[in-house]
């Protein structure tokens, strides 16, 4: 028995430990609170007290009543709170998001009597929940015990008890165990919950350690953006506080320590302040202060223990502008972050940063000039700029779309005309002129060259002959295949027209067929060569193909002279065919 009971505080303290270090990496990874809240994401905890008769040997000077008041009075606007006590059945249960008067009336009735239903008091708190909370979390402030006036009613509480914990499990409600006196040992006890959730177990000693345990719970887990700002002391003290600015919605002063604030004298201006006083804690809520100073004193018969925290909460927007610097394709985007008075943040508590800026999810450099955040985006055409900024305050929250879209227009720049030069235009266009003349004259001259060497007029000469002359045609041809569709090499082929032309006209086809060229070409037949004066070959082409001689186009149905060592090429584009045919004298050994 004594090894077991040995082995179960083992397991429960490592459990203990392990669940402190995931909390802490986790608590070292996440972003900070005001991040969430500025996502408008809200956490609900719902206290819940054993209010048996057990705990009154627990906290006899009903302490746990006064603790929960602060958590209530201390929590920001992000934090909602339902409360619920238990003895045999449910005494107290209060819905999450209620006020706090409602909350302190409820917690003055509270009595330590009757015995514990941890089971049906768990069951109604993860009822308190709502669907869509960013955080849920209950604190069961209990000696640790489940205790009913029989063993099957302790059974059927702890069955309960069991299920509520599977059903928190199941809705991501984290359970933390706030136990007072030494954790029980045997029988049905409440640490699984902490166990099975992920929460945390405390145990306190009694009542009075709850003042500082306050402050652990508010800064620690529940993470509070705090700032400590000075020390009540002794049995007469004073405090000066000095605000960051006067362009919050709410400042809150806590005051949290061994006090008698029966005495406490305040000195500030604002619109409206709150005082809400405990056993240990003070809470002090200026709303919308008017001024940034607030001197608090206080005077009491025993000596003083009390720190005091300063808390804020801003309501905030964010407007954007920007210009365009043509030469460099740069936007210059501007932001201001303005309360909901209208007044710029940038020159109060931001003035010197704490802001984060992201464009487009990357976090960016920027300088603050004239209260605005200035920061450069390159662009060459119309853009939307997605921008983002979270708080780096410790003592502050920030409420309010932290998101922003800036349209960047870049500007259409009209050119103005160039100045014309009419000077420089007039020679330019004397210059052509006179190109373009000299341009004419030559093609004419060239034309009536060319006409006069290579082209026949056939109406002027008589008709020729039509008797047959075997020796007419002089000379011999060479036949190139340039090209032909299937890429197949021919070697160059030649015809002595002198010895083998006995006729009066011959043809391209004749040519190729002559020369054993297996080439099928439309329109070869009518190409047209005959002999012509100066031992002269006359070429006429008649078809499709397109005839070249040198880098003149030879019109079809015209007549050309061919002379001694000149060519003619032959295009047939559709059969993509070039053959050149080459007109060459005679050796004497050939003739």
């Amino acid at each position: 028995m004594k090894f077991e009971l040995c082995m179960t505080r083992i397991i429960r303290k490592w459990k203990v430990v392990s669940v402190i270090a995931i909390a802490l990496l986790v608590f070292l990874s996440a972003d900070t609170v005001s991040s969430a809240q500025e996502t408008g994401q809200d956490a609900e905890i719902v206290v819940v007290i054993d209010s048996s008769k057990s705990m009154g040997d627990m906290d006899s000077c009903y302490l746990v009543p006064d603790f929960v008041k602060a958590l209530f009075a201390s929590m920001p606007r992000h934090y909602s709170m339902g409360l619920v006590s238990y003895q045999n059945e449910v005494r107290i249960s209060i819905p999450v998001g209620s006020d706090y008067s409602m909350i302190e009336d409820e917690l003055e009735e509270i009595e330590y009597k009757q015995y514990g239903n941890a089971g049906t008091g768990l069951m109604e708190a993860v009822g308190l929940f709502h669907e869509g909370a960013a955080e849920k979390r209950i604190l069961l402030i209990s000696d640790g015990e489940i205790m009913m006036p029989s063993v099957e009613e302790t059974e059927e509480s702890s069955n309960q008890f069991l299920q509520a914990i599977e059903l928190a499990a199941q809705e991501n409600i984290v359970i933390d165990i706030l136990n007072l006196g030494s954790c029980v040992e045997e029988g049905y006890t409440v640490y699984s919950a902490a166990q099975s959730t992920g929460g945390m177990v405390y145990e306190l000693r009694d009542g009075e350690e709850l003042a500082r345990f306050a402050e652990s719970y508010l800064f620690d887990t529940c993470r509070l953006n705090v700032s400590h700002v000075g020390i009540l002391g002794g049995t007469e003290g004073e405090l000066s506080i000095r605000l960051p600015d006067c362009y919050m919605n709410k400042a809150r002063i806590i005051l949290l320590g061994r006090q008698q604030n029966e005495n406490l004298t305040l000195s500030c201006e604002a619109d409206k302040i709150n005082m809400i006083k405990g056993k240990y804690f003070t809470v002090i809520e200026l709303i919308e202060p008017n001024l940034d100073e607030v001197k608090i004193q206080m005077s009491s018969e025993g000596t003083m223990e009390i720190d005091a925290y300063l808390t804020a909460e801003y309501d905030f927007s964010i407007n954007t502008g920007h210009s365009y610097v043509q030469e460099n394709q740069t936007a210059e985007i501007w932001m201001t972050i303005l309360n909901h008075k209208g007044e710029n943040l940038l020159g109060g508590c931001l003035k010197d940063g704490g802001v984060t800026v992201y464009l487009d999810g990357i976090e960016q450099e920027y300088r603050i000039a004239d209260e605005k955040i200035c920061l450069e985006m390159r662009c060459d055409g119309d853009t939307a700029a997605e921008l983002h900024v979270s708080f780096d305050d410790l003592y502050a929250d920030y409420y309010g779309e932290a998101g922003i879209t800036e349209m960047v227009l870049v500007p259409v720049i009209e050119e103005k005309p160039p100045k014309i030069d009419w000077f420089f235009w007039s020679v330019i266009a004397i210059f052509i002129a006179v190109l373009v003349i000299l341009f004419i004259l030559s093609v004419g001259i060239g034309k009536k060259r060319t006409v006069k060497k290579k082209m026949i007029d056939e109406s002027r000469t008589l008709p020729r002959d039509t008797s047959v002359h075997k020796n007419e045609f002089c000379g011999k041809i060479q036949v190139y295949v340039i090209h032909n569709k299937e890429d197949i090499d021919y070697p160059p082929e030649s015809i002595n027209l002198f010895a083998r032309c006995n006729r009066e006209v011959i043809t391209l086809e004749w040519i190729l067929d002559t020369c054993n060229l297996p080439l099928s070409l439309r329109d070869a037949e009518k190409v047209m060569i005959k002999p012509g004066d100066d031992r002269s070959l006359i070429i006429k082409n008649n078809g499709g193909a397109a005839a070249l001689m040198g880098r003149e186009l030879l019109e079809k149905g015209r007549s050309y002279h061919l002379y001694y060592h000149e060519k003619v090429t032959f295009i047939f584009d559709e059969e993509d065919t070039e053959i050149e045919v080459h007109y060459k004298d005679l050796r004497p050994n050939e003739k």
